[in-house]
């Protein structure tokens, strides 16, 4: 129950400070060009919580917490009341209207200038291990080394390995790829790929590719009465090798156990800065993956080498994170080009409960920093969708504007009714499709 809570808490905080700080900038901006704001809300539904200013603005808190708006005077109707929405110059309700998806995009460069001042934690772009037969594999890339380049872009951190991987889905050619041994030899590769993950749900592209992160495999589970808890294994041992075969994956402890085909295996953990091996007979399991087991889960625990802790001053970090901003945002516009091109699967789309789990987890494993990171990055999705030229939309309201300037006369209320209710079905048919994606990976 307190699992769930937190998924909720960390869900509601997320959802609603993002959309505050969305309509916010609506807010602010027709308050600058003096447009009367009719209702500033947060959330959707009946109101369970209302106040207003001198202003004669309404503030709710309404009983869904998703989305949010503001209601101004004029808004979708023709009105000569000189503070009204539609009485404003083209260039101030284009102001107004934009100001939302701004103020996404700055409170996620706000947010990157403070984890960088206070000081961000990456993953390194270091090989832990590369799977045998695997594209990486086979264009020679080794173990121990690490990723600086992909295509034109040099890269430090894992993040930015994925960033580079994902201008790459769905596409077919070469991945031309540098790395650097520990002695700081270079070396070239070159990953040729045909229609890559087109249509799957990739999450981490540099594994697909049959590189692994460097890392620890911890018992984190044991089935009771199992064969690993029958043995004396206990949870928070660090497995080290199988039958002396070192293992430095999830995939490495799989294999081995299985191809023991029911034989007794040497496992060599480390306990408290000691060394045990411990002879185990894995059991069947019968299943769609027929294998063999010792009944155990286990933890990826990341080297600490493959840490980098960094801090930045405020130009420095500022400037990063202008950096960082734009090159989310423009992942978002290829990750969405490439969706409509039908490179990447629309299953990659998540709602509600795909961005509640991610904030629970951000929280539950990662702390405050990661629940800002995750904050930011949706705060820049966010900004993205609401540009797209689909009625009710900001995008969609930009588009239905310069038209009327370029025809310079209101729109009849026939085409803008349409082309409205079209908007409407569009984004209730997506919502639809989102929650149906989230069933299928909760189930």
């Amino acid at each position: 129950m307190t699992a769930v809570l937190t998924y909720l808490i960390a869900f509601v905080v997320l959802i609603s400070v993002i959309t505050i700080i969305h309509e916010s900038g609506h807010f602010f901006a027709a308050r600058v060009c003096r447009v009367k704001v009719l209702d500033f809300s947060v959330g959707m539904g009946p109101s369970i919580f209302q106040k207003q200013d001198k202003y004669q603005t309404n503030y709710n808190i309404r009983i869904l917490p998703i989305g949010g708006f503001v209601q101004m005077l004029g808004e979708g109707e023709n009105s000569s009341e000189k503070d009204s929405f539609q009485s404003k110059s083209y260039y101030q309700r284009l102001f107004i209207v934009l100001a939302g998806p701004m103020a996404n995009f700055i409170l996620a460069f706000i947010i990157f200038v403070g984890l960088n001042l206070y000081g961000i934690q990456e993953i390194s772009s270091d090989i832990g291990q590369v799977k045998k037969d695997s594209p990486a594999y086979n264009a020679g890339i080794e173990s121990g080394t690490k990723l600086i380049r992909i295509d034109e872009s040099f890269v430090e951190t894992r993040m930015e390995v994925q960033s580079a991987l994902l201008r790459r889905l769905g596409e077919t050619g070469i991945i031309n790829i540098e790395t650097e041994d520990f002695q700081g030899t270079t070396s070239s590769h070159q990953i040729y790929i045909s229609d890559w993950l087109k249509g799957q749900e990739p999450n981490d592209l540099m594994r697909d590719l049959g590189m692994y992160l460097p890392a620890e495999i911890i018992i984190a589970q044991m089935t009771e009465n199992g064969p690993a808890a029958n043995s004396g294994l206990m949870i928070g041992d660090r497995i080290n090798a199988i039958d002396f075969n070192e293992i430095k994956s999830w995939e490495d402890l799989k294999f081995f156990i299985n191809s023991s085909e029911g034989k007794e295996i040497l496992v060599s953990i480390s306990r408290n800065n000691s060394n045990f091996d411990y002879v185990i007979q894995p059991e069947y399991k019968e299943s769609p993956e027929a294998t063999w087991l010792i009944g155990i889960a286990a933890n990826l625990k990341i080297l600490p080498s493959s840490i980098i802790k960094k801090r930045y001053g405020l130009v420095e970090g500022s400037v990063k994170a202008l950096k960082d901003t734009y090159s989310k945002s423009a992942e978002s516009l290829i990750f969405l080009k490439k969706m409509v091109q039908g490179l990447i699967s629309p299953r990659n789309l998540g709602g509600p409960v795909m961005i509640g789990q991610y904030a629970g987890d951000s929280i539950k494993y990662g702390g405050l920093f990661s629940f800002l990171m995750l904050m930011a990055l949706i705060s820049i999705g966010l900004g993205i969708i609401n540009l797209l030229p689909i009625p009710v939309l900001d995008g969609g309201q930009v588009v239905m504007m310069t038209l009327e300037k370029i025809k310079g006369s209101p729109l009849s209320e026939n085409f803008v009714g349409i082309t409205y209710r079209l908007g409407i079905a569009f984004i209730v048919c997506l919502m639809i499709f989102t929650f149906f994606n989230d069933l299928s990976r909760i189930f």
